[in-house]
């Protein structure tokens, strides 16, 4: 009956080697279940021994394999513990980041900051708690901070490609903006269907006054998302940046069937169409616009510059008039009545 001691000793190191009993260890489900498959194939092959010593009469052999059963009975309870109260840090680590995302939605910043280093605390590797701390951080103002928190989401979990958007605006914000442009598609490479990302690369453009490739961003961003209004308006700035009002309009006029009642897609419109000269619809967007926010300068120009394409200098005079209530446009309105009484006379 040695052959069964000799085993018990083989089985012993071979259950040291692939079940290591898991202090604080992080482990799936899926692994979990395989480990206990294994131990429990274990505990049928000593129940095996067991019936073989006992049919034998070897009484040594006998408690050999009940111990080492024992043994592996014991390992089960021990890890299926371990896994359970891991479930439960899990629910309290997820419970702690949802307290913090409250916190963000409530400008409670330093308290979403503490409720998610307690997360991390109790589960190191979760992305999730570094991402909304990422958020929390940079509303603090605190870049560096949230530069961390992001790229070790990033480290955590390549593929959140909410992490990366977020690291581009982070990075747009302090006028780095090949950086920027290098997460925006890095995100994208994740999930193509992020139009907020195109968009975010045609603004990144836009403030380096690359209208020829904020233009190409900004179309890729609607034909994502079709009903993207902000990006429609934005491509129709930058056309009108290089003198393509025609298109500018076309995207203009779809920024405004989209959103009619903001009032800056409506002065944008009124200003192309018044560089195609087309003053007569130029004139029906900028009082549309006025209508819609009665002291926004600079529809009340873009109104004047209509009325005046047509001829109407009273009219120019009275908008122009009203532009100049707001004091940063009085000195261009003085000289602009300056050159219509020259025309005048």
């Amino acid at each position: 009956m040695k052959r069964f001691a000799d085993m018990g000793v083989v089985v012993v190191l071979l259950l040291s080697l692939i079940v290591p009993v898991m202090l604080g260890a992080q482990t799936t489900k899926e692994a979990f279940e395989a480990e206990i498959n294994k131990l429990v194939e274990l505990q049928k092959e000593y129940v095996n021994h067991m019936d073989e010593a006992n049919k034998a009469g070897d009484l040594n052999a006998y408690n050999i394999a009940k111990e080492q059963y024992d043994k592996v009975t014991a390992e089960i309870k021990e890890k299926k513990d371990a896994f359970a109260s891991q479930g439960d840090l899990e629910s309290k680590a997820k419970a702690l980041v949802n307290r913090g995302l409250n916190a963000v939605k409530v400008g409670q910043y330093a308290d979403a900051v503490t409720a998610c280093d307690e997360a991390i605390g109790i589960k190191n590797d979760y992305a999730k708690a570094y991402f909304v701390k990422g958020i929390a951080l940079k509303k603090l103002r605190r870049y560096t901070e949230a530069e961390a928190a992001y790229q070790k989401t990033i480290e955590l979990d390549p593929n959140m490609s909410r992490a990366y958007f977020n690291l581009g605006i982070l990075y747009r914000g302090q006028d780095k903006y090949t950086e920027a442009i290098k997460v925006y598609q890095d995100a994208l490479a994740r999930d193509p269907s992020l139009a907020k990302a195109h968009y975010e690369i045609g603004y990144t453009y836009v403030k380096q006054k690359n209208h020829a490739k904020a233009v190409s961003a900004f179309q890729k961003a609607v034909e994502v998302n079709a009903n993207y209004d902000k990006a429609y308006n934005s491509l129709g700035v930058s056309l009108s940046s290089l003198g393509r009002y025609t298109n500018a309009v076309d995207a203009l006029q779809r920024a405004v069937a989209l959103k009619p009642n903001d009032y800056k897609y409506h002065f944008r419109l009124s200003e192309a169409l018044n560089n195609l000269g087309r003053y007569q619809e130029a004139m029906g967007s900028a009082q549309t616009c006025i209508s819609l926010n009665n002291n926004f300068a600079a529809c009340h120009i873009e109104l004047g510059k209509a009325y005046e394409g047509m001829g109407d200098y009273t009219s120019a005079i009275e908008s122009y008039k009203a532009a100049a209530k707001n004091l940063s446009y009085k000195k261009w309105v003085d000289w602009k009545l300056e050159q219509l009484r020259k025309k005048a006379q």
